[in-house]
């Protein structure tokens, strides 16, 4: 899953070292947050109506959060939040970015 403010994707970390990724809810769905985004992300985040944590994961259409275990049911369809691109347009979908790695280690043009 792609940082949902940049696209980009995650890797794994180093052995023995934490993530600097964060998980966080922004319209209703469950997003992760690259380091160089989590600053600008703050605002986006949508807050616990218990305690105003932003510490929220969604799981199986509930909202709950990590810090006072408010749980509530999600709202209904809410859009999902697209990542950007570099440039600030939407970001390749998946298959497009497997299919130019593909070609690019394998050689094709």
């Amino acid at each position: 899953m792609p940082c949902y403010r940049c696209g980009t994707r995650q890797v794994d970390p180093e052995a023995g070292k934490s993530s600097p990724w964060r998980r966080g809810v922004v319209c209703e769905h469950q997003v992760l947050i690259c380091p160089e985004c989590q600053p600008a992300a703050l605002a986006d985040l949508s807050r616990c109506t218990g305690c105003g944590s932003a510490h929220l994961v969604r799981r199986l259409d509930q909202v709950e959060c990590l810090d006072c275990r408010l749980t509530r049911d999600a709202e209904p369809q809410s859009p999902a939040p697209h990542p950007a691109g570099p440039d600030g347009a939407p970001a390749a979908d998946l298959a497009v970015e497997v299919a130019r790695a593909l070609d690019k280690v394998l050689g094709r043009r």
